[in-house]
Formats: structure tokens, sequence, C-alpha cells
């Protein structure tokens, strides 16, 4: 293996710059407020300016502002929550958690998101919601539609958007389109600050709700300290916050970056059309690039096709296996009645590439080659 061409899928940026406003950060903190300080209020006002949204509410994790969305809406017992099949276990755990049935839905090829016509089919009576996620940083580029056909059934759509920060369609940017936009701030994530969460809304009931559940259900307009709601402790650490907004103060920069190396994927991959198809939008903005995804020939044995990249250096991975509805917590509880087979031989097809802000065009240059290389070698 050459360890110049050792590729990761993920590789999270700190630079001089970034460090020391970190440090001069923490020193504040340790002298002033070590918890519900200036961070976290100031990462929040950052992040609202970034997406467009009206309110930004920090928390611990990407799960409990999907948790807390839901809350929002009053779901529980009974009810019912379309999710796609391929998404973290977070997405369907939320939907659990609060006593609701995840519903698993078919994804398209076009770009790994819940497929519209699927989602028509999924909803009954018990249907309150779906949850949109952005697979791979990707917008739906079927997103309006989607919106339109939940407001037609009064049904809320909170959009997942952990891969997707800075990702953009018609002038939106990812989580200001649905009722609700959950982001994730973990180690491989576009943006990551360690560990944590961002909730984000345009309707000032919903970000009351949210900050409230932030603080245990605390009452926010009592004078005494009061619980209106059951909730528990999920705030954001000021340190995490601190981590966010170095971060944050470069999403441009990555995605620029990300957008280089995918569009190099493009071209290199537009000659291999009957070997294999990849994942991405006609316009860049559509996407934050998380991940590039391909979906691999019939022929090809992805295993194979994997270990060969390996041993070439560049760590392309599987998302999300096994699919949503076949994780044991699920399959134990859910039945799924819905044909998913399309689906589900969709997913054992495909592969994540490598795609971030660290990668440089030689690097870039050189998957493109040794993906052409590994498909030849299954005709060899």
């Amino acid at each position: 293996m050459n360890e110049k061409h050792k590729i990761t899928v993920a590789d999270p940026s700190f630079s001089k710059k970034d460090r020391e406003f970190i440090m001069d950060g923490v020193d504040k903190i340790l002298s002033g407020q070590l918890s519900m300080g200036e961070n976290v209020r100031l990462f929040e006002n950052e992040f609202s300016e970034m997406t467009g949204s009206r309110y930004s509410v920090a928390m611990n994790s990407c799960t409990s502002t999907l948790e807390v969305a839901l809350k929002s809406f009053d779901v529980g017992k009974g009810d019912e929550v379309i999710v796609p099949i391929q998404t973290f276990i977070a997405t369907g755990m939320a939907v659990h958690l609060v006593g609701a049935k995840p519903i698993f839905c078919n994804i398209n090829k076009k770009d790994f998101c819940l497929d519209l016509k699927s989602i028509e089919n999924c909803i009954t009576k018990r249907t309150k919601g779906i949850i949109l996620v952005h697979f791979a940083g990707l917008i739906s580029e079927d997103i309006f539609k989607i919106q339109e056909l939940c407001k037609s059934h009064n049904i809320f759509m909170i959009e997942d958007a952990a891969h997707a920060p800075g990702a953009e369609i018609d002038n939106k940017r990812s989580g200001t389109i649905g009722d609700v936009g959950c982001f994730s701030f973990f180690p491989t994530k576009v943006l990551t600050a360690g560990e944590g969460g961002m909730f984000t809304t345009d309707n000032n009931d919903l970000a009351d709700y949210a900050r409230s559940q932030q603080n245990r259900g605390r009452d926010l307009k009592a004078e005494r300290e009061e619980y209106k709601y059951p909730g528990r402790n999920i705030r954001m650490t000021e340190m995490t916050a601190l981590t966010g907004r170095a971060q944050l103060r470069n999403l441009e920069k990555y995605l620029a970056s990300r957008r280089k190396i995918a569009n190099i994927y493009k071209r290199g991959f537009d000659k291999l059309q009957s070997k294999i198809e990849y994942v991405a939008p006609k316009d860049d903005r559509n996407s934050s690039y998380w991940k590039f995804p391909i979906i691999l020939n019939r022929s090809f044995d992805r295993d194979i096709f994997l270990a060969k990249l390996h041993s070439k250096g560049i760590f392309a991975d599987l998302t999300y296996q096994p699919s949503l509805n076949n994780q044991p917590v699920f399959k134990n509880i859910f039945e799924s009645k819905k044909n998913l087979q399309n689906s589900e031989s969709l997913m054992k097809r495909h592969i994540c590439l490598p795609c971030h802000q660290n990668m440089t065009e030689e690097q870039g240059n050189f998957v493109v080659s040794t993906v052409i290389e590994t498909c030849m070698s299954f005709e060899e």
C-alpha cells in the first residue's frame, strides 16, 4: 500500500487558525461559564445564518434532535412515521423510542432518497409524517413534490440532514425546506464538533418546544424552575459548541473542495456507465458530498471490489448494512409488509468512495484510475 494514497472516508480538519480559535475559547470557558454559555448561543445564531432558518437549537446529538422533532408533533403510540430503509439506525430508533412505528419505505436509484411513489403507497390513516434523509449529502430532486404530498395529507416532513450541511436546492438550504431539520456533528460528518446535533425550524412554537426539551422540559416563561414537559438534559456543551463554531467558519471552503473531488469522479466515471453508475446531482449545490456513492454492475462481486480498493489504500465502505428494516431491533418487532426487494438489491450493489476536503486532485484521479482498473479486472 502506498502511504501517499492512503485515503480514508473521513478526515476531520483543524487548521492552525482553527486550533488557535479553539484554544483561545477554551481559556475563556475555563475562566467563565462552563455550561449554557455564549458559545452555544453563538453557534446556534451562526448556524441559522448559514442555513437561513429562523431558529437553531443545539443539542447533544442528532438522535436527540430527531426525537425532539417527533415529540414536537405529538408522535406516540399508534402513530406511524415513514422512513427510508437506507439510513443510520438513529432515524428509525427515534421513531421507536417515542412509541411510534417506523414504516420502512423504498429508496430510488437516482439519489438513494425516499421514493415519491413509494411514500404515497405507505401513507395510511395512522401516518403522522415522514423523515426524509439526505443520503450522502444529496437533497432529493423530488423534495418539493414530497413536501406538497405531506401538506395534502396534513402530515409533517422532517429533514434528516446529518450528511448535508450547506447543500441547497432552488436557493433553499438543507434543514429549511421541511418543518424541522436535524443535523449531526459526529467526527465522520462534513462538519464535526466531536459529537452534537442541531435542530432547525422556522416555526416559533416548535423552536420553543425544542428549547424546553434542551433543558429537561423546563417552562421557559415561568419565573421559577418549573417543568412543563417530560424531558432530560440534552444540552450541547460549551466545548462542543466552540469546536462546531471553528468548523462552521470553514464550511464553504470544505464544500468547494468536496465538489472539486466529486467532479473528478464524475468526469472519470462517465466512460464507465455500463460498469458502474454514480449517485450525484446535476447541480453540485444539491449535495455536500459527505461521500460519493457508486452502484456496481450486477456481475461484480462487491466484497472483492472493496478488497481490491482497500489493497490500494482506498478505504471505500458500505453505508448502513444491514438495511434499517433488517436490523435485529426492528426485525423482531415490526414485520415489513412492503415490497422492499428492489431497494435492498440496490443497497447490496453500492459502495461509497471517499470525498472530503483534505483529498488532493492527485488522490481523486488515483481513485478514478483504481476504480477503472478494478472494473477491468472483473473482465479478465
